[in-house]
């Protein structure tokens, strides 16, 4: 029975991967036996977990509200075997909102862009539009790169996001994350 769940979740979560819109997530996580004051700080754990300076990253803290808001940062870089092969590097920058109440949180990863980009001779690169389609007219000059790479970037982008949506799901779901037997 677990295995079958699993694999309805795996299949549920790469459907999701997929219809995405514009890079835009919204996940409700309902049906959890916690109450509010337990989501918050199971939310702010899994902060504390994911990212390496959780002070960096968290830009609104309301407890009462139930609300953590923070900007992260996911780094993808390339060689593509070209003229130079040179390695380029992107920075692209994000907002999550989590929201929790008793028995549901909800994530939104939302704001997406690309705000820094350069190569291995730290020359400025073109800054990656993000979407889920490549430009039809120019779109080599719009994006720096050609129709299969820039796929193969907004794969793995959108592969490292869910990443974290996923994670904080599972991590929710999780019935106890303390060990109060110590």
């Amino acid at each position: 029975m677990k295995k079958i769940l699993i694999i309805i979740f795996l299949l549920f979560s790469v459907s999701k991967l997929y219809s995405q819109n514009n890079f835009i997530w919204d996940i409700v996580v309902d049906s959890l036996p916690e109450t509010q004051n337990e989501l918050y700080s199971k939310t702010k754990l899994f902060i504390g977990e994911m990212w390496i300076s959780a002070q960096d990253v968290i830009q609104t803290d309301e407890k009462e509200a139930g609300i953590v808001l923070i900007k992260g940062t996911t780094e993808i870089s390339r060689a593509w075997m070209t003229f130079t092969s040179n390695r380029r590097t992107w920075i692209f920058k994000y907002t999550i909102k989590f929201f929790v109440k008793d028995s549901k949180c909800r994530i939104i990863l939302e704001d997406l862009r690309c705000t820094d980009a350069w190569d291995n001779n730290n020359v400025k690169q073109t800054l990656m539009p993000v979407s889920t389609r490549y430009p039809e007219q120019n779109g080599k000059k719009i994006t720096g790169v050609n129709e299969d790479q820039y796929y193969e970037l907004m794969r793995s982008l959108r592969t490292d996001l869910q990443r974290i949506v996923d994670s904080y799901t599972e991590y929710m779901r999780k019935s106890d994350i303390t060990n109060d037997k110590w």
